[in-house]
């Protein structure tokens, strides 16, 4: 399942991800994270992104999927920035999305351990997320 949060005063955009991710989870998100951006930042600056994949228990999600998605220009354009779940099957669909995008010519996301890495290297002080419903 995800739930998606937007920091105005650093313009990130995170995506929480907790349980199973699923292909329809990732297909989902896409949507609502395209919607939001046309929405909302239509004159804004570009947009950062942080996936917070660190609650990830099981991953339901086919190579040929996430090989798939990973051929496909990034949403968010701008900075990246994945916190890899600690479970084996969930870091390995970070670095193998990373990997794709950077086959494909793409901007890559940074991974890290932590949040607090994500921060320091969005350079977020005192982040105050907010819900996008």
């Amino acid at each position: 399942m995800f739930s998606l949060f937007y920091e105005r005063r650093h313009n990130v955009v995170m995506t929480r991800i907790t349980g199973v991710l699923s292909s329809e989870d990732i297909e989902a998100h896409d949507r609502s994270v395209l919607n939001f951006l046309a929405g909302i930042f239509a004159s804004e600056r570009q947009v950062r992104g942080l996936y917070d994949f660190s609650a990830v228990e099981a991953l339901a999600v086919p190579i040929s999927k996430i090989d798939q998605r990973g051929q496909r220009p990034a949403i968010i354009e701008g900075m990246r920035v994945v916190v890899a779940p600690s479970a084996a099957a969930g870091a390995d669909f970070a670095t193998r999305l990373s990997g794709q995008q950077r086959m494909a010519g793409h901007r890559e996301p940074l991974i890290v351990d932590t949040m607090e890495e994500a921060y320091r290297l969005l350079d977020m002080d005192d982040p105050q997320f907010e819900r996008i419903e």
